[in-house]
């Protein structure tokens, strides 16, 4: 456990200085998503930010995207650590989840996980 913290925190050294450059840019945090009683995230894919370009998975107000959208909500370490709701795939996950096994989750045609 111990190696798994500092490395935790060695990656949020390396990432706080700019945070959002972590970002995979799947845009899968753009669409409504739930936990299923099993701990799945389910994403809701007709369902995206009307900012959301579904095409280049890009926000476009990306910078005012707090002020233009209240329920826009930024990643920080707490949800990187433990949102449930933060899709598997997603960089932060990947990066701060190091004591669980993420596999990732079968890809429809169009690139985005299949429901």
């Amino acid at each position: 456990m111990s190696k798994t913290l500092f490395r935790i925190f060695g990656a949020y050294w390396k990432w706080r200085g700019h945070w959002d450059d972590l970002c995979n840019r799947c845009g899968l945090c753009c669409y409504t998503r739930s936990v299923s009683d099993s701990g799945e995230v389910i994403i809701d894919l007709s369902s995206p930010c009307k900012f959301l370009n579904e095409e280049t998975h890009l926000c476009s107000v990306f910078q005012n995207r707090f002020h233009e959208y209240h329920y826009c909500g930024s990643v920080n370490m707490y949800h990187a650590l433990f949102n449930p709701a933060m899709p598997p795939n997603c960089a932060y996950v990947k990066t701060f989840r190091l004591w669980k096994n993420q596999s990732a989750p079968v890809q429809a045609d169009d690139g985005h996980p299949s429901e």
